[in-house]
């Protein structure tokens, strides 16, 4: 009877290890805003419909009280948080677009890992 050849363990683990690495990348990749992101200009421009769930991704630029604004070049957006943000901080924040300029019912305000271009 012939003998079953077996796999070789190396290509196993750097089978493993490749899975593990794109997962990764796909992990931070969303994170950080490189996936389903919603551009501010379209937001100010008025091609988002109001209630719609977006994720946005630019720079803290000021805070008053529990009031944020994030920018991304010349446009802006507002929004209520409770949590933590320093200023001029790359972030991606998820919320509902409530107008032209604000957001409302936002979930989350993640500061940016790696990949900090917006």
């Amino acid at each position: 009877m012939p003998k079953k050849k077996k796999g070789k363990p190396i290509a196993k683990i750097l089978l493993v290890v490749v899975v593990i690495a794109v997962v990764a990348i796909g992990v931070v990749a969303w994170h950080d805003g490189l996936i389903g992101l919603t551009s501010i200009n379209d937001i100010n421009d008025g091609l988002v419909s109001i209630g719609t769930a977006v994720a946005i991704k630019g720079e803290v630029t000021g805070r008053l009280g529990n009031w944020i604004t994030v920018n991304d070049g010349l446009n802006f957006v507002a929004f209520e948080w409770t949590g933590a943000s320093a200023l001029n901080t790359i972030v991606v924040v998820r919320g509902v677009v409530s107008s032209i300029i604000s957001l409302d019912n936002v979930t989350s305000l993640d500061i940016v890992w790696i990949f900090s271009e917006y």
